[in-house]
C-alpha cells in the first residue's frame, strides 16, 4: 500500500511542478507522460537490475498498464487543478 503512497506523491509533484513552469501547449502531455515513464523506468530497474528474489512470472507490464495509468492520470487532474486555481494563465488582452 505504500507504493500508492510514493506513486501519488511523486506523481502529483510532477503535475504541480509542470504548471507552475511550463507554458507551452504540450505541457500536458509532459505532466501525463514523466510520471508515467518514471513508473516504468523504475519497474523495468526492478525487473533487469535487482537479482532475483523467487516468486512466480514476472508481471511488470500489468503493474504499468495500471500503475502506469494511474500515475498519468493523477499528472494530468493535479496540473488541471494547478493551472485553473493556484497558477492560472493570465490572458494577454
Amino acid at each position: 500500500m505504500n507504493i500508492w503512497y510514493i506513486l501519488i506523491t511523486l506523481s502529483s509533484l510532477v503535475g504541480l511542478l509542470v504548471a507552475k513552469y511550463m507554458r507551452h501547449k504540450l505541457s500536458i502531455f509532459v505532466a501525463g507522460a514523466v510520471p508515467w515513464l518514471g513508473l516504468l523506468g523504475s519497474l523495468l530497474y526492478t525487473e533487469y537490475f535487482v537479482p532475483y528474489q523467487g516468486g512466480g512470472a514476472s508481471m511488470w507490464p500489468v503493474a504499468q498498464l495500471f500503475g502506469g495509468t494511474a500515475a498519468a492520470v493523477i499528472g494530468v487532474v493535479v496540473f488541471f487543478v494547478a493551472r485553473k486555481f493556484i497558477w492560472p494563465i493570465k490572458d494577454a488582452h
